[in-house]
């Protein structure tokens, strides 16, 4: 009886499964972080330095995307998130391997996203040492040691770590603010999502109000009390929790605000169009799994499939949760005023498709509410 009168169900038990199983699977199938963006100071500008860095840029792992003159301009890149990671080759470093005096290379990464953090300080210290014992061999050799004994002899060049944002590499401080805006976004959803659907012919036979002040009166009670739900989730990681928290209030509320305007209006569009209740929970039920792991939080969009990276491109947590825990852990983040402009650009979109959606289905169901009153 199942298979015959309710194939819907049957499809929803093996393809939903399916589909996530193969979006996933797609998404992740590289394994590692490669192309990690890394900048260069190389105060050296030596044939020997020069050799250390063509190691980071034979790696996988990294894509150097500047080599710079100067630490402020490092720094410039580590804070507008155009590196997530840097290597600095000390003065002199050349001339401390050739005379034998121990010397070291810098690495600095920002262990906010822990993806990158893990990557880089395992990658680097297998980069550092094989060029530490490449160049401590050759060194013996010249003065006539067996290559052997030379490898085993002296390794010259030790690595250096600088961890910032998240020092500790806390696990707490990369996941939990996501995983709260993620909660937001799936009470945003159940609640803004059957605002219209569950009463359509109550609100299409309300003639005197026009369609745009049912949905204006629809979502700024959401919008509000979503805004002090999402900051209450916050405090609560702060002060209960012990999260750092280096940003101010505004920065935090106006990305805060964005995101919740654009998804009350996303899930007043999908209540305006969608036929029934059961309806929109399952498109909702949909949406709510797939955005989290697909958003770029903790699995870089650059390490994506194309797929992956233009739905990541779609979904309005892609926007607000990095931008969250960076203003946390770092106390800024670099596209803020953008992706805020992004997302309430996005809710207005939302919003105007809403109200067309609804005035439609109420010029529609005008005949039935006339019965209904007669």
């Amino acid at each position: 009886m199942l298979l015959r009168k309710r194939f819907s169900t049957i499809l929803i038990l093996f393809g939903i499964p399916l589909l996530y199983t193969l979006l996933f699977g797609s998404l992740y199938s590289a394994n590692i972080v490669k192309n990690i963006p890394l900048v260069i100071y190389d105060q050296d500008q030596t044939a020997t330095s020069r050799t250390l860095v063509q190691a980071f840029a034979d790696s996988e792992r990294y894509e150097i995307v500047a080599q710079v003159s100067s630490q402020e301009e490092v720094e410039q890149y580590l804070h507008n998130r155009q590196a997530m990671a840097a290597v600095f080759v000390p003065p002199h470093f050349s001339k401390d391997i050739k005379m034998s005096h121990s010397t070291q290379a810098l690495i600095e990464t920002n262990a906010s996203n822990l993806m990158f953090a893990n990557g880089v300080l395992a990658s680097s210290q297998e980069i550092i040492q094989t060029f530490a014992a490449g160049a401590g061999q050759k060194l013996l050799e010249g003065v006539n040691q067996p290559p052997a004994q030379a490898l085993k002899t002296v390794a010259p060049v030790r690595l250096s770590v600088r961890i910032t944002d998240n020092p500790t590499t806390a696990y707490s401080n990369f996941i939990m603010a996501g995983l709260s805006i993620n909660g937001l976004q799936i009470a945003i959803f159940l609640v803004s999502c059957t605002l219209l659907t569950a009463d359509y012919l109550d609100l299409a036979g309300r003639r005197k109000l026009p369609s745009w002040a049912i949905i204006m009166g629809k979502l700024i009670p959401c919008w509000l009390l979503a805004i002090v739900s999402g900051l209450l989730c916050i405090g609560m990681l702060v002060f209960y929790f012990k999260l750092p928290f280096r940003g101010n209030l505004l920065q935090l509320l106006l990305i805060n605000s964005a995101f919740t305007f654009a998804m009350s209006n996303l899930g007043l569009f999908i209540s305006a169009a969608a036929p029934n209740v059961l309806a929109t929970m399952q498109n909702t039920a949909i949406y709510i799994m797939s955005s989290f792991l697909c958003s770029g939080y903790s699995w870089p969009q650059f390490a994506m499939n194309k797929f992956g990276q233009i739905y990541a491109a779609l979904l309005p947590i892609t926007y607000a949760a990095a931008d969250i825990r960076s203003i946390m852990l770092a106390g800024h983040a670099p596209n803020l005023l953008r992706n805020s402009a992004l997302l309430f650009g996005f809710g207005c979109l939302c919003l105007l498709l809403a109200i067309v959606v609804f005035n439609l289905r109420r010029k529609q169901l005008a005949p039935q509410c006339q019965e209904g009153l007669t």
